[in-house]
């Protein structure tokens, strides 16, 4: 991989910074409580007028081509900002499943309206696990096909104009494209400590044309489970960047903070824990640039390398996110502090898409089975 950033590489980078000065801090986070869908549209649609929801997007549908690496770059400084927008739900996921499974204007216009910011779209695929609950279903019709059942912790759903569902259909998995705002899903949104939004969907005969159908049997898992990978390598980006904010903002504290008439820095206890800080942000930032080199791989790779980054960055996030905390005391742990917006941002980042738990399991197994 070559650390050396290109000269589009470096734009991205210099104008994320600057945004991310200019229109994140503390009264932005608190103040997004007040949005009922948990978007920012200034800072949506500044980062839509800077082609950020283009940039993963294939240049023949509106996009800028941009590679994973691109992506992670934006990222990282996305995550110094808590930018909790759905840009990874809309433009990394979504326009990924939609690239791979359209064809022709169908394609070119799905992906022409990500590109500019005027469409968002969540991926709805966990299956809900209490009991009464029962899984999303798909039945062919004459017409289309009618959709049953309930989807778990949707992220970003609140503020999605269209869903892709994933649905059992005779026995195999099928992914469906649906308008969000659809009489027949009846939504329960709620916040997350992050201040990021989630929703539980209840569907009751959901009708939709028989183009709504996008993939189905192995080739939905498939593309489903690259997308998941490319979102999952966005958001340890996006954790990378938190830690790299969580440990600045953590030591210029140390050395302001006086006690006993010195700087806490320069006490033993708090220089361990900057350094283990730095430790751990830094073994993310290897674990992300590693998920980065099989993108596109054999799916085997990809996942195994996207599986490590997740579980490395979960358990470094950890370790910034509590230790930051430790350093400010118990000023840490209010709203008046940024470290602890970062901790709950990490917290949630850590879970997202499969937390450490998940992923561990997935490379033992992994192990068991070679």
């Amino acid at each position: 991989m070559d650390f050396h950033l290109g000269e589009m590489q470096q734009l991205i980078v210099d104008t994320a910074r600057r945004l991310v000065e200019a229109e994140t801090g503390l009264d932005q986070w608190r103040g997004r409580r007040e949005f009922a869908d948990g978007i920012d549209k200034k800072l949506w649609d500044s980062m839509a007028e800077l082609g950020w929801m283009g940039l993963a997007v294939p240049e023949d549908a509106g996009g800028l081509g941009g590679s994973m690496e691109d992506v992670a770059l934006l990222m990282i400084e996305l995550g110094k900002g808590i930018v909790t927008e759905p840009i990874v739900s809309t433009a990394i996921l979504a326009a990924h499943v939609l690239d791979r499974t359209l064809a022709g204007d169908s394609r070119q216009a799905w992906l022409e309206r990500i590109a500019t910011g005027s469409v968002r779209i969540a991926l709805a695929q966990t299956d809900p696990d209490a009991e009464g609950l029962q899984p999303l279903s798909a039945r062919a019709t004459s017409g289309g096909y009618v959709l049953e059942g309930h989807k778990f912790m949707v992220l970003d759903a609140p503020s999605a104009d269209h869903l892709i569902l994933l649905a059992q259909m005779d026995g195999t998995p099928a992914l469906f494209l649906s308008d969000a705002k659809s009489a027949a899903i009846h939504a329960v949104d709620y916040p997350l400590i992050d201040g990021s939004r989630a929703s539980d969907l209840s569907i009751t005969g959901l009708n939709l044309p028989a183009e709504a159908l996008l993939a189905s049997g192995e080739e939905a898992l498939s593309v489903v489970e690259s997308a998941l990978d490319r979102a999952r390598v966005a958001l340890v980006a996006q954790s990378v960047g938190a830690m790299d904010a969580t440990v600045r903002i953590s030591a210029d504290y140390a050395r302001e903070r006086q006690q006993f008439g010195q700087a806490i820095g320069k006490f033993q206890a708090i220089q361990h824990l900057a350094a283990d800080m730095f430790v751990a942000a830094n073994q993310a930032r290897s674990a992300l640039y590693a998920a980065l080199g099989p993108i596109g791989a054999e799916a085997s790779v990809q996942g195994r390398a996207t599986s490590v980054a997740k579980v490395v960055s979960g358990l470094s996030g950890q370790t910034v996110s509590r230790n930051g905390i430790q350093i400010h005391g118990g000023y840490g742990v209010t709203d008046e502090y940024a470290v602890s917006h970062y901790y709950r941002r990490l917290l949630v980042l850590e879970k997202q898409y499969g937390g450490i738990d998940v992923h561990a399991g997935i490379l033992a197994a992994g192990e068991m089975r070679s």
